[in-house]
């Protein structure tokens, strides 16, 4: 079972790089998104290891292999402004959700891929539904 943790964001990132592919700038969408993405998970990191006063590593407390693949195989969807304010309503989103959810999940960590993947399918269910302001790049 482990193995999803691969397979599903393999499956996420080749669908919508290929929902996506029109444009002509895929790759470039996608490296800047993968930039931004490792940019703040290195600052992160250092935030934690000075506040800790010694290296601290994120993916051993706080954010899962899943959450940082998640993070990856949706990178093709968004432009980097959409890319960010997904990745923050997203976490923000993940936290409310927790909350409402605490007589139901008796973990103390929270499932962020899984809550964020939820936010993406409302808001991808919003893109093709309904004609106004699109935050995917999925036409």
């Amino acid at each position: 079972m482990r193995h999803i943790h691969v397979v599903l964001p393999i499956v996420v990132f080749s669908t919508a790089y290929f929902l996506t592919n029109y444009l002509q700038s895929n790759l470039k969408v996608i490296s800047v998104n993968v930039l931004f993405f490792c940019i703040t998970i290195a600052l992160l990191t250092l935030y934690m290891s000075l506040k800790n006063k010694g290296f601290l590593n994120p993916f051993q407390n706080y954010f899962g292999l899943g959450d940082l693949l998640f993070y990856i195989a949706i990178t093709p969807l968004f432009l980097l402004y959409n890319y960010v304010l997904f990745f923050i309503t997203s976490l923000l989103f993940s936290i409310v959700m927790q909350f409402v959810l605490l007589k139901w999940i008796k973990k103390d960590s929270v499932p962020l891929a899984g809550l964020s993947a939820l936010l993406l399918l409302f808001v991808i269910a919003k893109d093709v539904v309904f004609s106004v302001q699109k935050i995917t790049l999925i036409r």
